[in-house]
């Protein structure tokens, strides 16, 4: 199964960014990401707000915010093997992806300083005989975590805390249908 999971990161103060998302921080601990929807404040100087929610995480939700930070979404879905990488630091926007368009396919245009990462994965995928590990498929979560300091599969002194909507949907009961 694995995470199927989406973070959306931002060079911006945790209270800004929460606060411009319509969403309040309940200071609960969410020590293992269960909650739909928590956030942390990284010492790199980003806050990512993670969603248990492969669709949750877009660059437009933060349209609007003053100041303009730079901005990094990541969609891991483990369970297809498929992770996209979309940033936009203000001066340009890029993107990679594996497994989105095309099963086992690396695709876009990244930053010359992540060549390394790229190199150093494929290099291991090439080398490795027993197939069984998909190490292409790292490529946009190791650059996700050079940008903001955080990978969402390893041990983080992070403090991930339960964020919740300040309007949430009201429910109707079930038998109204309009």
């Amino acid at each position: 199964m694995g995470f199927r999971i989406s973070l959306l990161a931002a060079k911006a103060e945790k209270a800004a960014v929460l606060s411009h998302l319509g969403l309040s921080d309940t200071g609960q601990a969410d020590e293992a990401n269960e909650a739909p929807l928590s956030a942390a404040q990284l010492p790199s100087g980003w806050t990512i707000v993670w969603a248990n929610d492969c669709d949750w995480a877009d660059a437009k939700r933060l349209d609007g915010m003053m100041p303009r930070p730079a901005m990094a979404t990541l969609m891991v879905h483990e369970g297809v093997m498929a992770a996209d990488l979309r940033v936009d630091d203000g001066a340009d926007r890029w993107s990679v992806s594996y497994g989105v368009e095309e099963e086992g396919e690396l695709a876009g245009v990244w930053p010359d300083r992540f060549a390394p990462i790229v190199a150093e994965a494929q290099a291991r995928q090439r080398d490795d005989e027993s197939g069984e590990v998909d190490h292409l498929f790292d490529i946009p979560v190791a650059i996700m975590e050079e940008i903001t300091g955080h990978r969402y599969d390893a041990v983080s002194d992070a403090t991930f805390t339960i964020a919740v909507s300040d309007h949430p949907v009201a429910k109707r009961p079930w038998w109204k249908i309009f």
